[in-house]
């Protein structure tokens, strides 16, 4: 359930997302989270979990992912998602009001500055031509609008939230991987050589000078 790297270093990388009853954080409350182990092909593996707020109350929802690490600012839990910051955001926020957890200023920074996710929302922005409006998962994939869980939730629709939940899981996967395939045949194609990224990077450290480390080189001189 890992993304390995050449130094042999495995990313335990998992699909994480949130569904809420609206979008401010002070006055919503969290529906559901879920998550899944991903393999090394950043396919699935092991268990969807769905925790629902219906089942066990917010304040237990979120204990049971902040358990599994998703607030600790470590590559233990490295989500996957669209649109992180707000999931991620928004379960500090509910996590705070439930007194979980008692962060101030400086260890919300570190958190945002050392913890690693990936998220679907600048893929989502280059497959719309650069543009962010429209460049919502649903535009690009066969799901409905997260926009209805709210409505589902007041209606007691539980079992059609599973059912929205689960396909959103199924539309972010197959769009992760079919968009890893082309990302990577363009790295792939416009990848230079390690010898030449070498070689570029020694000139590079030749141009300082041993002396208090000066730049010496005039490349950047305009002469024209």
């Amino acid at each position: 359930m890992f993304i390995g790297f050449g130094n042999g270093f495995r990313l335990p990388l998992y699909y994480f997302d949130v569904e809420t009853t609206g979008d401010d954080p002070q006055q919503d409350r969290i529906v559901t989270v879920q998550y899944q182990a991903l393999a090394d092909d950043l396919t699935p593996t092991g268990l969807f979990q769905v925790i629902a707020e219906w089942e066990w109350g917010e304040k237990q929802v979120i204990q049971t992912v902040l358990d599994k690490g998703v607030l600790e600012p470590t590559w233990d839990f490295v989500p996957l998602g669209n649109r992180l910051r707000f999931d991620l955001t928004f379960l500090i926020e509910r996590a705070t009001k439930w007194k979980l957890i008692d962060w101030d200023m400086a260890k919300l920074k570190y958190f945002w500055f050392t913890k690693p996710y990936l998220d679907l929302a600048p893929v989502l922005v280059m497959l719309n031509r650069g543009t962010f409006m429209g460049s919502s998962l649903h535009t690009f994939a066969d799901k409905e609008s997260g926009a209805r869980v709210p409505k589902m939730y007041r209606q007691r629709l539980f079992p059609e939230i599973i059912d929205y939940v689960t396909r959103e899981r199924d539309a972010a996967m197959d769009l992760l991987k079919e968009s890893r395939d082309v990302i990577g045949d363009l790295g792939d194609r416009r990848r230079r050589p390690f010898a030449q990224r070498r070689s570029e990077a020694l000139r590079g450290h030749s141009r300082f000078s041993p002396r208090g480390m000066r730049w010496t080189s005039t490349c950047h001189r305009n002469t024209r």
